[in-house]
Formats: structure tokens, sequence, C-alpha cells
């Protein structure tokens, strides 16, 4: 299955021409109809959830309880709510999101930029790539936690909200405090009805301390240990972004694998943005280098989740898995689940093609009963 941009919805529920503020008062963008989904028998499990079907959103473009409650409705069961803070924490500055030209291949181990642009051309969705530079901006608890409380009532039977969360260093070196700042996030997110806390522990956008815990397995470790102690029987996935080897993988997951019970990922891959003249294409210190996402990661996605299923069966592990980078069209997904994960959330294919699940359950083997 091959469509455009233009067969999917023209524009995106992200308006990525207004900036972060104006998106969360006024998103998601969106007057179009809700078609009817297939297979709600409760068919799937996630850990001990019985769920309508393996695939989501992931943290991202669910900015509050009105973005939650669009993608419910669209049939999205997965809906992780994106990254929270102990405190309100801002956004860059706008442009947050930039087209990239399509390339069916790339290469993280070179320093040659991709260039970014605020249009695109009508191209098939299956190759539509994207950068992306927010940081990890959060509303303030006091409005967060209550509308978790919100988001959670607008979801139907079947489907689950994990909410995702990070640390925020207060001071630079200062573990104690840092990990203590996990653990009063992740106890803020169950207390408000999060059914998975999620720990965000990598985020190429983020120039502090927590963008690459991912790659940290002391650090990681003492993280998860921590927050696990304060969640208890609340289930604990982290997010995680690629890593270059099975060793380098295998070396986190082996860290972490008493404390948790699932893994997300990948988080967006950093890499050199410019102009088409060839000047920084976003504005502003530090975003020289912005996470990109959509179609041009998918191999890297896939390859994580070969990588983490395979760990799974060779040490018999039974955390979940959840498989995310690059799906854009129902034969995407297929991909991941033919491989061996749990689920599959996506962002930027839902945002361009919000009809997406509809149009995976329209075809897949694994739907089996129309409503």
């Amino acid at each position: 299955m091959s469509y455009t941009i233009s067969e999917t919805y023209n524009s995106p529920t992200y308006d990525i021409t207004k900036s972060y503020e104006f998106n969360l008062a006024n998103g998601p963008f969106y007057d179009g109809d809700y078609p009817s989904i297939l297979s709600r028998d409760l068919k799937y499990k996630l850990l001990h959830f019985d769920i309508n079907s393996p695939l989501g959103i992931a943290a991202g473009v669910l900015l509050n309880s009105k973005w939650v409650k669009l993608y419910s409705k669209l049939g999205f069961d997965i809906l992780t709510y994106k990254t929270v803070r102990s405190s309100k924490y801002p956004a860059h500055s706008h442009p947050n999101c930039l087209y990239i030209d399509y390339s069916d291949h790339l290469d993280i181990n070179n320093d040659l930029p991709l260039i970014g642009k605020d249009r695109a051309e009508d191209i098939s969705i299956d190759k539509l790539s994207i950068t992306n530079s927010f940081g990890i901006p959060s509303a303030a608890p006091d409005y967060w936690r209550q509308d978790i409380y919100r988001a959670k009532s607008y979801l139907k039977g079947g489907q689950i909200l994990i909410v995702s969360v990070v640390g925020t260093s207060k001071e630079k070196g200062d573990i104690d405090s840092f990990v203590k700042d996990f653990q009063v996030c992740a106890r803020w997110a169950k207390e408000a009805g999060a059914d998975i806390i999620e720990l965000n522990l990598s985020c190429p956008n983020s120039p502090t301390a927590e963008g690459d815990i991912f790659k940290d397995p002391e650090l990681s470790s003492k993280i998860c240990k921590a927050v696990k102690k304060e969640i208890r029987d609340t289930p604990l996935f982290i997010k995680i972004g690629y890593l270059d080897t099975y060793d380098e993988l295998k070396s986190i997951i082996e860290a972490n694998v008493r404390s948790i019970d699932g893994v997300a990922g990948i988080n967006t891959i950093r890499k050199r943005i410019v102009s088409p003249e060839g000047g920084p294409a976003l504005p502003g210190t530090g975003r020289e280098q912005s996470g990109v996402c959509g179609s041009i990661i998918r191999n890297f996605g896939l390859t994580s989740a070969n990588r983490l299923v395979r760990l799974r069966h060779e040490e018999r592990y039974d955390f979940a898995i959840i498989g995310i980078g690059g799906a854009m069209i129902p034969e995407h997904i297929e991909q991941y689940l033919d491989i061996g994960v749990d689920a599959v959330q996506v962002v930027t294919s839902a945002m361009w093609d919000p009809h997406l699940a509809h149009k995976y359950f329209s075809i897949s083997s694994r739907a089996v009963t129309s409503q």
C-alpha cells in the first residue's frame, strides 16, 4: 500500500508552521471523520493489560488530554502522554519541525548534514521524514497531573495510557537529586492514573544530562531501581535510543532488567541539519543537531527491535518490547510485529495520516471482526 501525503489528510494534526505553545493551546487540528476500526475484541495483551490492538502512539505528539482523546477515537490503543517534568520547562523556539529531503539511507557515522525544509514535495507517505527539535518541554505539574487524569477518562475499553517522565538536572553533577527528581515525577504520574510509567532516557534534542542516559548502564540502573521502588506495582518501561552494537544494548538491558517491565525504542536519531543554503536550519545555540524521524530511521528501529527480541530469547527475559521508528504505512507495522515485538507505536505517520489505524486493521491478518 502506498499513498501520498495529499491522499492522507493534506496537513498534519500538529501545525508545524506554528509554535509548540500554539499547538498545545489550540491543537490537535483535525476535522475529518472517525472511521470504524476492526478488531475490538480484546484479542491482545501487553503485560497483564487486555488491549484492542498492538498499535499505539509513542511519546511525542500527545501534548495533552485533547490529543489523547483524538487518537483514542481514531483507534490507537497504546497511548503515551508526552514527557512531563517536575517543574514547568520551555520548548525550543519555533520552528520545531522541518521536512527532510527523502533518502532511503541514513549514515549515522559521519558528519554529513541533512537538509531541512519548511515545505515538502507531495511524496508517498512511506518516504516522509522530518526533523524535530522541541527539547523536552513540560507544563507545570499542577496542570499535567490533572490533565493526565482527564486523558485517562477519555480512553475506551481495551486502551491504556502510558505516561513518559524525565528527571531534570538541577545542578551539574548532583546525581542524587537528579535520581530523586525522576522518582517524584514518576510518583505524580502514577497518582494521576498512568497505567504504565515510561522513563524517557533518550532525547536527541536535549543538551542536558537526561538526553543520553540510555547509553549509561550505571546511571540508568540507579534511576530505574529508585523509580521502581517508588511506584512499586505500576509497570515501568524505559525509552531508549539507537545503540550501535548488540553488546551495547545488552549492557544497558542487563543493568536494568530487574527493575523494568518493558523497553520502548527507538527514539529519534541525532543528525546535523542545515538549510538549503547551507546554514543552520534551526535558530539558537545548541540546535545544530536535532532528532530525525520518519521513514529515514526505519531500518534502525527494526534493527533495534530485532536485537531486543533476540536478547530476550537468549537470556530468557520476560520484559515487553514496543517497537518504534519509521513505521509509516500498515506494512511497516507488520514488519515490526513479525519480528516478535509485543506492540508498535508511531508518531510521524499518525500526524500526517490520522487514519493509519483504520488502514492497518483493514488489511491486517491480525484483525478478526468488523464493527
